[in-house]
């Protein structure tokens, strides 16, 4: 019996995915795959059953060949056919009896019964057959793959999380597709959250929505604190779905929302509609920025920036986590602890930073609501307003940071910097406010420099630095790249940047002068 070629499946060479959907146009990609000479094996499974599918050259030639039209079967005219099949029953005398009294005689009362218990058992055997489309699959893939038969255990006991732990380390491609097949195996209705959701926030989720039916969801960024951040329809409504990474030392879901919480009361984050501290899941309405063909004046762009700001400030102060020169020389630690640079690479920034660290306040500092982390993916136009979004770095900080991290991505020019601190301070603008607007822009620098390299550190523990890897990397350069460094290289490039461009800051008549300003002020 031939395959039909509208059959849905997909097909893997080794653990890595070549091509998903008909067997027809699959086939077309096998066929390339065998062209090559590739030495892993190829598997092609049915989406449905998840049973392999015998691929030998003639179902290949069949798949690829054009399809040709069959006649319609004729019929001779009468009773059409009810595809009723004759098998021999036994049952006991007082079974017989009772069905012998039923209207319609034996047979149509047992079709009945057989009909009623499918229907009643449906939503079992759907499981049943999911489980069993999964063990397929992850059998002929995974059967060597380790904690492959805790997993499987874990399938058949229907429990989620104890199945999550040992596939979570599986190859990409293979995760991906049993994230297909795995909602259905454990008792999930099919719903667009398959293959985008990790099933161990499944629950989560659905619980975040309540009973709005969720038509739609696309993957909007997936940051490098490993978040995951989605656009959902539901019940014709958008928003904003985030899912928190792993917690660690700066992600804690809790301080997160209280933050998100006080910013969008005070109207420069988009409105918390629902969050989960434990799941580390929260809903928020979902801002549609303005398009890039909208024409602002740089002055004015920096205005709406720095009113958000102003008003950030002005709220109810977040809760505290660190000081933020602390954090910052925490970072720079773990970073040449990790070998991704060398200390003698950077040995002239760490000596500049470190007259820094020791002359800028750090007792009784005036502290605000601070998002620090206003990067330009985090700040968004609509119109007359700015929405400030991403939190998982806010916490009550020196207000210099926010200004501090606009003037180092959203300004080229000193008039622009001054214009950032007019509209902050107005007729109380000083000289010492601009040195350490100086001084924390410097740090802000090293800030983002250390997060990404330590990044880079984790994902590519080979990757080494040295002095001259840095060179010939300007700010200028990657300075409109922000969204797009997702990558090992891109991420190297802007740290480098970022380096290269607090040197000569550093090495400047202006930084003494400012050093030497605000140690005279701390000794007042």
């Amino acid at each position: 019996m031939s395959t039909p070629l509208s059959l849905q499946v997909t097909a893997f060479e080794g653990d890595r995915c070549i091509a998903s959907g008909s067997l027809a146009s699959v086939a077309e990609k096998i066929k390339e795959v065998i062209a090559r000479g590739e030495v892993a094996p190829v598997l092609v499974f049915d989406d449905q059953t998840g049973a392999q599918i015998d691929l030998n050259p003639r179902t290949l030639a069949e798949a690829t060949s054009p399809i040709t039209a069959e006649p319609l079967e004729s019929r001779n005219a009468g009773r059409p056919r009810l595809g009723v099949v004759a098998r021999e029953v036994t049952l006991l005398p007082r079974q017989w009896e009772w069905l012998g009294q039923q209207q319609g005689g034996a047979s149509a009362t047992l079709r009945k019964l057989v009909d009623q218990a499918r229907r009643e058992n449906a939503g079992e055997e759907k499981i049943r057959a999911a489980r069993e489309a999964l063990y397929r699959f992850m059998t002929a893939i995974a059967g060597n793959a380790p904690g492959y038969e805790e997993a499987l255990r874990a399938l058949f006991a229907g429990d989620v999380q104890r199945f999550s732990i040992p596939t979570s380390n599986w190859a990409t491609d293979v995760r991906k597709h049993i994230g297909k097949l795995a909602p259905a195996a454990f008792g999930y209705a099919p719903s667009p959250l398959d293959a985008v959701i990790p099933l161990t926030k499944r629950e989560a989720v659905l619980r975040a929505f309540g009973t709005s039916e969720i038509q739609a969801i696309e993957r909007i960024t997936n940051g490098a604190s490993g978040a995951g951040v989605f656009k959902v329809t539901a019940n014709q409504t958008e928003y904003i779905l985030r899912i928190e990474g792993q917690p660690d030392g700066l992600r804690d879901p809790a301080r997160q929302y209280a933050c998100l919480k006080i910013a969008a009361d005070a109207g420069v984050a988009p409105r918390l509609i629902y969050a989960d501290v434990n799941a580390g899941v929260a809903v928020t309405d979902f801002i549609v920025p303005d398009p890039t063909s909208v024409e602002r004046s740089k002055a004015k762009s920096l205005r709406m920036i720095v009113k958000a700001v102003r008003d950030l400030h002005d709220a109810p102060l977040f809760p505290g986590l660190v000081d933020y020169l602390e954090g910052v020389d925490m970072l720079i630690r773990r970073c040449i602890e990790t070998g991704i640079l060398a200390k003698r690479a950077i040995e002239k920034h760490l000596k500049f930073y470190g007259e820094l660290a020791a002359a800028y306040p750090r007792q009784d500092l005036d502290l605000v609501s601070s998002h620090n982390d206003l990067n330009p993916g985090n700040v968004l136009f609509q119109k007359e307003r700015v929405w400030l979004v991403d939190w998982e770095s806010a916490f009550a900080a020196d207000r210099y940071v926010d200004l501090a991290a606009i003037a180092n991505f959203f300004t080229t020019e000193e008039s622009e910097k001054e214009l950032v601190l007019q509209n902050y301070f107005g007729a109380a603008l000083n000289d010492l406010h601009r040195a350490r607007f100086f001084l924390m822009q410097q740090a802000n620098r090293m800030f983002y420099a250390m997060v990404v390299l330590n990044f880079v550190a984790a994902a590519a523990p080979a990757t080494k630095l040295t002095a001259a890897d840095m060179k010939g990397i300007r700010w200028s350069e990657v300075r409109g790249e922000m969204a797009g460094i997702n990558t090992n290289e891109t991420k190297v490039r802007f740290a480098c940047a970022l380096l290269n461009e607090t040197l000569p800051a550093f090495q400047s008549p202006r930084f003494s002068h400012a050093i030497a300003l605000v140690k005279g002020n701390n000794s007042r």
